[in-house]
């Protein structure tokens, strides 16, 4: 988030006047005009950020460790460092180093805790929230790796209800849910999707899953100002079409995001954004869900979710999808 300056004038004209009967009053002074408003100052790139991602995308975890190190030594525990030490933790998990995934996510959990308050204050703390979050997810996943998925999944229920008890950003309760499906939806009946107040955009009135029971079920959830949702909308329309006489339903929940106030104008962009993005038949329903967005651990990414005919998740990918692993997804519901 962009911290601006405000700048306010500070330069006040004084007006001399003359008390004498006799004399002239003395003119004021012309103002001088106002110089251009200084500009807001451009944030520091995360340089070292940047690095340690590039390290950990190549499986270099020892040099992202050490160019962690150097930004502390050179510039503190800074919100890059607080970052970095997030992206360390979760590139320690992804490579499986357990014992050190471990360690960072306690240092990022506890210097955003730090950070937030013992009430904690989400505005203008987005770094403390992602590696809060990061911290949670990559703790759940140590436990998952040391054959305690109960106890993982114990911990991501906790700190759901933590998070919702203390107000917290969407996108770091979604995250947790997102994790969370990762761990335990396949194989799970689909959680319901229930519209606000029976909202919906599209041509065709929701159905509640329950009632799709005996057909294959493709969930698109998405958000309309998502990039990667709309680079999904090619192939997306192609397979809906492919499927079209197979017995296929394709839903595609989404959510308002902006305040109550915003909710006319966003509505207007959710409808613009399906019919010029996406442009798919008016047999594809979009129920306007917070909850199901939220169970489903949808933030600002296409998720994509299949249920079989007897409703149960076949598969939770919370991620873009070639047109060819659509259809291979599909298929499987198929046979």
């Amino acid at each position: 988030m962009n911290r601006g300056l405000s700048l306010l004038p500070a330069a006040l004209l004084s007006m001399a006047s003359s008390l004498g009967a006799q004399s002239s009053p003395t003119p004021a002074p012309t103002p001088t005009p106002p110089g251009p408003a200084a500009a807001a100052p451009t944030p520091t790139p995360m340089i070292d950020l940047r690095f340690i991602r590039y390290k950990i995308s190549a499986g270099d975890l020892p040099s992202a460790e050490s160019i962690l190190e150097a930004h502390r030594a050179e510039k503190g525990a800074d919100d890059e460092y607080l970052l970095g030490v997030a992206w360390v933790a979760r590139g320690a998990a992804l490579l499986s180093d357990w014992p050190s995934a471990s360690r960072y996510a306690k240092e990022a959990r506890e210097a955003a805790r730090t950070r937030l308050g013992r009430l904690p204050v989400w505005e203008n703390n987005s770094e403390a929230a992602y590696a809060l979050g990061t911290a949670i997810e990559v703790d759940a996943q140590a436990l998952v790796a040391a054959g305690k998925k109960k106890e993982a999944l114990d911990a991501l229920d906790a700190a759901s209800r933590t998070l919702e008890a203390e107000k917290a950003p969407y996108n770091i309760r979604a995250r947790v849910w997102k994790r969370r499906n990762q761990i335990a939806l396949v194989g799970a009946p689909a959680p319901e999707i229930v519209p606000d107040d029976g909202d919906h955009v599209g041509g065709a009135a929701p159905r509640t899953l329950a009632s799709l029971r005996g057909k294959p079920v493709v969930l698109f959830l998405w958000w309309e100002s998502c990039g990667d949702c709309k680079a999904q909308a090619a192939a997306l329309r192609r397979t809906v079409a492919k499927y079209a006489d197979r017995g296929v339903v394709f839903v595609a929940p989404t959510r308002y995001y902006g305040t109550a106030d915003e909710r006319a104008e966003e509505r207007g962009k959710i409808e613009k954004a399906w019919k010029e993005v996406y442009d798919l038949p008016a047999s594809v329903p979009v129920p306007i869900s917070d909850a199901a967005m939220l169970r489903y651990g949808v933030s600002a990414t296409p998720t994509f979710v299949f249920v079989d005919r007897k409703g149960v998740v076949t598969d939770y990918l919370p991620y873009r999808l070639t047109e060819e692993r659509l259809s291979q997804e599909i298929d499987r519901l198929l046979r």
